[in-house]
């Protein structure tokens, strides 16, 4: 076939989407809580004991409340505005005070199932914020935990209907469980959980749900240009491949980018491989899956279509990174950013231009970069601690919530100090970054 042909058919492919339509018949539920069921209660002593197990400083996060934790099903809005069930779990603090709320979403799942409570590790963080007052709500993000649909991975207007749905659900059994709330909501998250809270934010922004006010934000270590600076590196080497694959299929399940069987556009054998390992129900870890893919992720793709996705900006695939990218808009209600220069995975640089894009148009946004050699998950607890700092200030009204307390800064300075040293040592030993320090059960952040 002619090359200029192929060249053009390749092009119509990928130009011409089926994209999904808003339905005027969607019927909007009169209630989003499907069910919620307690299932831990945590006591001071065996929190306190966890802490030091986890080497959790309790003068930086105090233990405040004994907690409960609740499995939560509920009705969330699909791409089609139809309903489909979800899932997710609740941090309660005990007490007669009213908490303020806490979206953490979290970062990347390519396992299906979910576990529910801390022995999930990102979900000691919603443990960390409950113990001192805070009502913790954490989404499975559609499709995961037991949900309905696929998971579409790193999509915006999902990861936030997952998020304020669930809230929705939660707040309709505050009364039930003796909980009360301060009016406060936060949103923050890591990674995936970055991009997903900036999501969550800026859909909270838009009007589409004016009965819900954020207060505040901290997005950490997100991919929010995914056009420019992230995208970028799927043509250098780079150590998990799996992101590519992971983000190329979601958008085929949720939007049709081509027509037909997705897996022709990876090149052999990771055309097999790939529909292996990503079947469904996926139970694989992110490291088996890295170990089989290339090192430069763009390799595994077929050279004609990487060829057309350099030099064509109008492509469908292209023009669905843009829409799902989030550096160029401006927040209303405070946000910061957090993010370590170190970062294997997702570059810094998707803050820094978030930044500077929102700081140019508004003074309500802040950034923490730090951590010259800090990788991906290593970076995570400090920008946590800093993230818990700025929503404290808030609540206690300090007219600079950025600036963290002597006590906290002596505190991180030394434990970012002394992480760097640890980071920087192991890479001059190993040439390769440190494992991660907040991975999950399946090996994952």
């Amino acid at each position: 076939m002619n090359k200029t042909l192929l060249r053009f058919l390749l092009a119509c492919v990928i130009l011409f989407p089926v994209s999904f339509s808003l339905s005027a018949a969607t019927t909007v539920p009169d209630h989003f809580i499907v069910s919620y069921t307690l299932k831990y209660t945590y006591t001071k002593d065996s929190l306190e004991h966890f802490w030091k197990m986890k080497k959790i400083p309790q003068l930086v996060v105090p233990i405040h409340n004994e907690v409960d934790m609740y499995e939560i099903t509920y009705k969330g809005m699909w791409l089609d505005s139809s309903f489909i069930m979800a899932k997710g779990v609740m941090y309660v603090p005990h007490g007669n005070k009213p908490s303020a709320e806490l979206i953490y979403d979290h970062g990347t799942r390519i396992s299906v199932a979910q576990s529910a409570g801390i022995q999930d590790l990102e979900q000691v963080i919603c443990m960390m914020f409950s113990v001192d007052g805070y009502i913790s709500i954490f989404p499975y993000y559609y499709g995961l935990g037991g949900g309905e649909k696929e998971h579409v991975y790193q999509d915006s207007k999902t990861e936030a209907m997952a998020s304020i749905y669930m809230l929705k659900a939660c707040r309709e059994i505050y009364g039930k469980i003796g909980a009360s709330t301060t009016g406060q909501l936060f949103v923050t998250g890591y990674s995936q959980g970055g991009h997903a809270s900036m999501a969550t934010h800026k859909m909270l922004e838009s009007g589409a749900f004016p009965e819900i006010q954020i207060t505040a934000s901290s997005p950490m270590s997100g991919a929010y240009d995914m056009v420019g600076v992230q995208s970028k590196t799927m043509f250098e080497h780079y150590d998990h491949p799996h992101y590519l694959p992971y983000l190329l299929l979601s958008y085929q399940y949720a939007y049709h980018l081509w027509p037909g069987d997705i897996y022709t556009i990876f090149k052999p054998p990771y055309d097999r491989e790939i529909k292996e390992v990503f079947a469904q129900p996926r139970k694989l870890d992110y490291a088996y899956i890295d170990s089989i893919l290339p090192k430069v992720p763009g390799d595994m793709v077929k050279d004609s279509l990487v060829s057309i996705f350099k030099s064509d900006s109008t492509l469908a695939f292209t023009l669905k990174l843009k829409e799902n990218g989030l550096y160029n808009w401006v927040p209303k209600a405070p946000m910061q950013m957090c993010a370590c220069y170190g970062d294997n995975e997702v570059t810094y640089r998707n803050t820094e231009k978030a930044y500077d894009y929102m700081h140019a148009r508004t003074a309500s946004v802040h950034k923490r970069l730090f951590g010259k050699h800090l990788s991906h998950n290593p970076c995570a607890p400090f920008a946590i601690l800093y993230s818990k700092s700025f929503f404290d200030n808030i609540r206690k009204g300090k007219k600079h919530p950025e600036r963290v307390s002597a006590g906290e800064s002596i505190i991180l300075a030394l434990g970012i100090d002394m992480a760097n040293h640890q980071a920087k040592r192991h890479l001059k030993k190993t040439g390769k970054f440190e494992s991660d320090a907040l991975a999950s059960r399946e090996g994952k952040k």
